[in-house]
């Protein structure tokens, strides 16, 4: 069995390797976050920018990106592609989900009804566990 002084010795230890680990993951994104900073400072020294969870904004709150040497608008389009696959793959999700939901009910519903009820069984079960004497 340890000692207390042991564990404490032990967390002083371990928030100090995680203070480091932050330090560093903090470091690295101001580095990054100026390397943009100065990228656009570079094209246009007067456009004033903000940069929020690694992402560009310029005054008007417009997530810009650079592109070719241009500051370009990331436009709706760009949103919509990734709107669009990320669609494809709730799509897919939900005709697996649709399939097991018609096997189910093909069977005339009771499954669904013994998983309900399985489920509100365990939850009742675990409840009582605690109340009864051992």
């Amino acid at each position: 069995m340890r000692s207390s002084k042991d564990r404490t010795i032990e967390k002083k230890r371990r928030n100090k390797a995680m203070g480091a680990k932050r330090t560093e993951a903090s470091r690295a994104r101001r580095i990054s976050n100026k390397h943009k900073r100065q990228e656009i400072h570079d094209i246009d020294p007067s456009l004033k920018v903000f940069i929020m969870n690694q992402k560009i904004y310029d005054v008007h709150g417009t997530e810009i990106k650079v592109i070719d040497g241009k500051i370009k608008a990331v436009t709706p389009a760009d949103y919509d592609e990734a709107i669009i696959e990320y669609q494809e793959v709730i799509d897919a999700e939900n005709i697996v989900r649709d399939e097991e939901q018609y096997n189910a009910e093909s069977d005339g519903g009771r499954a669904i009804d013994d998983q309900i009820e399985k489920e509100r069984i365990g939850v009742f079960n675990r409840l009582a566990d605690k109340f009864r004497k051992k």
